[in-house]
């Protein structure tokens, strides 16, 4: 087993801006106040402060082992606040942060729990977690399981791009050629609904636009037979070729 370090705020990039690529969804952080603090400014700098919820992880927390118990309070209080406030979310972000992975907080049954508790919420196991014990940098992890809720009911003439936090340019020479051809290009911020979403598992093709994505379109392309372009690494032995691409 080995130990990797990665920054969960790598690049100009942190969580924070991913979260808003998963529509109908609100984020709840269980971190020491020093682990949480760039988070909160950068929720704040991006306007989406209203997503996120802040949960403080003390040392009595770690010492009395009562960890499991502060995420299932925390996301209570959360869906009985946005509840009453008309805004229950579909999908509710649980991240933990790294002092967990050292203890062995026991996530995944804090996530069936709270998935018993309450059927009607897609429940995300996420984490701010610099040592990776299982080697998955965090916004991997974050691509992995957005991904997972792809469904294939059919196919479209779309290309998904995947990856960056933002849409490509319009001038984007890939993104005209693809228009050229009739192929329209669909990102994670032209979701609005959860369904739309799913919807995307129907694409003819991924676009690769950061590492960060690799591995879920590599998932994508076991679970569906969906090709995918790696625009950051053109040598990729299973990535489609240009002339392949644009002949979809």
């Amino acid at each position: 087993m080995t130990d990797g370090f990665e920054k969960a705020e790598r690049s100009c990039f942190n969580l924070t801006h991913y979260a808003k690529l998963i529509p109908e969804s609100h984020c709840i952080f269980i971190m020491p106040p020093g682990c949480s603090r760039i988070l909160r400014l950068s929720s704040i700098e991006e306007g989406v402060s209203q997503q996120f919820s802040m949960f403080n992880l003390e040392p009595s927390d770690v010492i009395n082992g009562n960890i499991e118990d502060l995420f299932l309070e925390g996301a209570e209080y959360t869906i009985t606040r946005l509840t009453e406030d008309g805004l229950r979310p579909k999908i509710l972000c649980v991240f933990a942060s790294c002092v967990d992975s050292f203890i062995g907080t026991d996530r995944d049954y804090v996530i069936s729990e709270l998935q018993e508790r309450y059927p009607d919420i897609i429940f995300f196991n996420l984490a701010v977690d610099p040592i990776n014990r299982d080697v998955i940098a965090p916004l991997v992890r974050v691509h992995n399981t957005i991904t997972a809720l792809f469904e294939k009911t059919g196919g479209s003439h779309t290309a998904n791009w995947l990856g960056s936090y933002l849409k490509p340019e319009e001038n984007h020479p890939l993104l005209l050629k693809l228009n050229h051809i009739g192929i329209t290009s669909k990102h994670l911020l032209d979701c609005t609904t959860v369904d739309e979403l799913q919807q995307m598992g129907n694409a003819a093709v991924n676009i690769v636009v950061t590492p960060n994505a690799l591995p879920a379109a590599k998932q994508l392309k076991e679970r569906f037979g969906t090709p995918y372009y790696n625009l950051v690494n053109q040598n990729d032995p299973e990535s489609l070729t240009e002339e392949a691409l644009l002949s979809i």
